[in-house]
């Protein structure tokens, strides 16, 4: 049986509710001559008992289960290594393609020997397939770029970080071949990582066509959502892409940026990097930074143009702060200046009480003098003296006119 042209990779994992949706957007492409190779990564809620049966159903389906879940880079790496045709589409699990996809996108790789990819656009819907129309949303509008050369995208993916669409690419075999499967090391940025190593060789280019539906999922559940532990390893995960830049000499494709602390003397590719990397201020990229520029300055090792002095540099490394130690001694002292705040309080606050209760019982005794003053003047006996009281107040006053 001679192979299919296109190979459609699935990597799929707990998506029940939307699998079959999106193989059946497979099944109904336009373009006919594919197989559709599925790795489910170890999926307990029902989602590798629905590929069972499409694949008992369609000998083009060809399923593989993990028992375990291993990750989505070593599912699709599993699809991939089992996908026999010329072209490879990558498709998530919860999303779904336009009819003309692959129609589409082998047609344009047929007419451009030159690309090794080609992407399209996606149209965002949310869980229920409605239209995505949340504009603050963070990936609303990243898919919207510009067709560039290979060189341009080097320059964007390092400034910017990615904005290319996973799910509508369709790649030449020979590229997986050429730089290799996605990093199992990397949970956040493989498609990063596999775009930067593909254009260090190859051209890519978007069709203006929005053809894949990527679904963004309710409460922060995309694998690329804000979720607290996707923070903290982003920028760890870019710092292992831009050391591409370095490894495969890939550093005379950035656009420079200059830094206020960059020597006046001008740079050699590798130094240039380092001072864009600074301005451009990113933990990773100023982690990358220090790190060109620690290894410009070896001992033993002539100094090149465009590195600083050595007392610069240890300036830097005192301001750069990768590892927020100076966020967290402001933090531990804020820290102790809200105990030593909180004991002032309780210190006022216990006064206070004291104040208040002294306050309680003066007021206690004033209202019993006025009760017994009350009582006093309600007494028969200062009703029956009041024409004495009366005569000697007038003999008082004649005693102070006398004396007068």
């Amino acid at each position: 049986m001679s192979s299919p042209r296109v190979s459609v990779v699935v990597a799929a994992y707990n998506h029940a509710a939307f699998v079959r949706e999106c193989i059946e957007s497979v099944q109904a492409q336009t373009f006919t001559d594919w197989e559709l190779v599925v790795t489910d990564d170890g999926s307990h809620d029902g989602t590798a008992d629905i590929l069972r049966e499409l694949a008992a159903s369609d000998r083009r389906i060809r399923f593989h289960g993990f028992a375990v879940n291993q990750g989505a880079c070593i599912a699709v790496n599993d699809a991939i290594a089992r996908a026999r045709g010329e072209f490879v589409a990558v498709l998530n699990s919860d999303d779904r393609w336009r009819a003309d996809k692959l129609a589409l996108q082998v047609a344009f790789l047929e007419r451009h020997p030159e690309c090794g990819a080609v992407f399209a656009k996606p149209r965002l819907i949310d869980e229920r397939g409605a239209p995505f129309t949340d504009a603050g949303h963070k990936d609303y509008l990243i898919f919207e770029e510009a067709n560039r050369s290979r060189q341009a995208w080097l320059d964007h993916f390092f400034h910017a970080g990615n904005c290319l669409c996973h799910p509508s690419v369709l790649i030449r075999r020979s590229c997986y071949d050429h730089v290799g499967c996605y990093d199992p090391r990397l949970a956040q940025l493989p498609d990063l990582d596999m775009w930067v190593r593909l254009c260090a060789h190859y051209e890519i280019h978007i069709l203006d066509a929005q053809l894949v539906d990527f679904r963004i999922l309710d409460g922060e559940r995309n694998a690329s959502a804000a979720r607290p532990e996707v923070l903290a390893r982003e920028p760890w995960e870019r710092l292992q892409v831009l050391r591409h830049y370095l490894t495969d000499g890939l550093d005379g494709h950035v656009s420079p940026l200059p830094h206020p602390a960059q020597p006046q003397d001008e740079p050699s590719p590798r130094l240039r990097l380092a001072w864009t990397a600074l301005a451009i201020g990113t933990p990773a990229h100023r982690a990358l930074a220090l790190e060109i520029l620690h290894r410009a300055l070896a001992p033993g090792e002539p100094v090149a143009a465009g590195a600083p002095e050595l007392s610069a540099y240890l300036r830097l490394t005192g301001e750069t702060d990768l590892f927020w130690q100076r966020h967290v001694a402001i933090c531990h002292q804020l820290q102790r200046d809200v105990e030593t705040l909180q004991d002032v309080v309780a210190r006022q606050r216990a006064e206070l009480a004291s104040v208040n209760q002294a306050l309680d019982l003066s007021q206690s005794r004033h209202a019993s003098a006025e009760a017994a003053l009350r009582d006093i003047q309600s007494s028969r006996s200062w009703t029956m003296t009041a024409p004495l009281r009366r005569l000697v107040r007038r003999v008082s006053g004649l005693r102070r006119k006398g004396d007068e």
